[in-house]
């Protein structure tokens, strides 16, 4: 999936990959040229399914959240934050993709 060009407000989460839907894949997700206001997360992820999120030219009004990271789990159970921030496996960005403001 790719986020480009877009604006957020007073939201939870931008995008999060389903956590505990009856089928699961890997996601892949690119945000870029994005600006977020009142929005706690960016993105959520499921790492233990190989999900990607990869950020860019992200505008952060306040403060957020860029990438939660999860461990997904079936059906009827909830998924584990397991944490945040990028990494370079599976959530990738640098202090100069994102600006607070």
């Amino acid at each position: 999936m790719n986020i480009s060009g877009f604006s957020v407000e007073s939201a939870g989460k931008l995008y999060r990959a389903c956590g505990n839907c009856t089928n699961s894949y890997q996601r892949h997700v690119v945000v870029d040229n994005i600006i977020a206001r009142s929005t706690k997360v960016i993105a959520g992820i499921n790492i233990n399914w190989g999900d990607t999120a990869r950020f860019t030219r992200i505008t952060v009004y306040g403060s957020a959240t860029i990438c939660d990271k999860y461990n997904g789990a079936p059906k009827g159970q909830e998924p584990e934050h397991v944490g945040s921030g990028a990494d370079g496996k599976n959530c990738f960005y640098s202090a100069s993709d994102i600006t607070y403001r």
